[in-house]
C-alpha cells in the first residue's frame, strides 16, 4: 500500500523488509534499514526499582504493562480475571488512557479481588509510558508497530494477546520467530501460560535479552543522520 515509484529513500524496520524490497526491484542504496522511529527518550536508560518506586509499585515483584484500551470493553474484564489468577507474586499496570469509564470499572474490580496473590495498578491518560515501560518486565497485549518499538527499546519481554489479522499478526510472527514472546489465543488459558513462562527463569532471561537485541532506540537520529548525509551528497 505504501510502495511508490518517485522516492529518495526508502527507511524499513527489518532486514527481512529490505530483502523483500529489493527483490521487487528497489535499488540497495536507496533502503535504509533503520527500525521504527520513537520519542528519543525511550533510549534513556532508567533504574528499574527507581521507577517502581516512584510509581507506587513494589520493588520486588514481576511487573506486567497492559494497554487495556486496546482489548475493549468486555474482554479487558476478562483479561483482569484471568490475570488475577496467576500464581506468581505480581503486579500488573493497566493504561485506560482518556477512557475513563473503563479505568472506573477496573478499580471497581480491584476491590473484588479476595486471595489474588497479584495487584494492579489502573492508570488513566499519562505521559510516563517511557518510566511505566522502564518499570516493568513484559508487555502484555497486542503487537502494535510503535508500542512494539517502545517495549524493545526497554528490553520488555512479549505477551501477545488475540493479535489483529493483518499487521499485528506479522508482527507477531517476528517476534516470534526472533524469541522475544510467547502468544496466547485463548483467554482461559492466559494464566496457565504466563505461569509456565515466568517458572522458566532462563526461558524469561532469554526472551529480554532477545528484546534487547532487537531493540534499536535511536531509529528517529539514525534516519535524521542518513537525510543529512543524502542532502550533503546531492548539494
Amino acid at each position: 500500500m505504501w510502495l511508490c515509484h518517485y522516492y529518495e529513500q526508502y527507511f524499513v524496520a527489518l532486514d527481512e523488509t529490505r530483502a523483500h524490497m529489493e527483490k521487487l526491484g528497489i535499488r540497495a542504496d536507496r533502503i535504509t534499514v533503520s527500525g521504527i522511529p520513537i520519542d528519543p527518550v525511550f533510549a534513556v536508560s532508567k533504574d528499574k526499582v527507581e521507577m517502581r518506586v516512584k510509581h507506587g509499585l513494589a520493588a520486588d515483584r514481576i511487573t506486567f504493562l497492559v494497554s487495556a484500551g486496546g482489548f475493549g470493553v468486555g474482554r479487558v474484564e476478562d483479561l483482569f480475571t484471568c490475570l488475577s489468577e496467576l500464581e506468581h507474586d505480581a503486579q500488573i499496570i493497566f493504561l485506560c488512557g482518556r477512557n475513563e469509564e473503563l479505568k472506573k470499572k477496573l478499580d471497581k474490580l480491584s476491590t473484588r479481588l479476595v486471595g489474588s496473590r497479584v495487584t494492579f495498578k489502573n492508570l488513566g491518560f499519562t505521559t510516563q509510558v517511557d518510566e511505566l515501560m522502564s518499570a516493568s518486565d513484559i508487555l502484555l497485549g497486542k503487537p502494535g508497530g510503535l508500542t512494539t518499538s517502545e517495549a524493545l527499546a526497554k528490553g520488555l519481554a512479549f505477551v501477545i494477546v488475540n493479535p489483529i489479522p493483518g499487521q499485528e499478526e506479522r508482527n507477531s510472527d517476528h517476534l516470534l520467530e526472533e524469541g522475544v514472546a510467547i502468544r496466547c489465543n485463548n483467554l482461559p488459558a492466559l494464566a496457565y501460560k504466563v505461569n509456565q513462562l515466568l517458572d522458566d527463569k532462563a526461558r524469561f532471561a532469554r526472551l529480554k535479552a532477545n528484546a534487547g537485541r532487537l531493540a534499536r532506540p535511536t531509529a528517529a537520529h539514525d534516519i535524521v543522520s542518513r537525510l543529512m548525509k543524502l542532502h550533503r551528497g546531492a548539494e
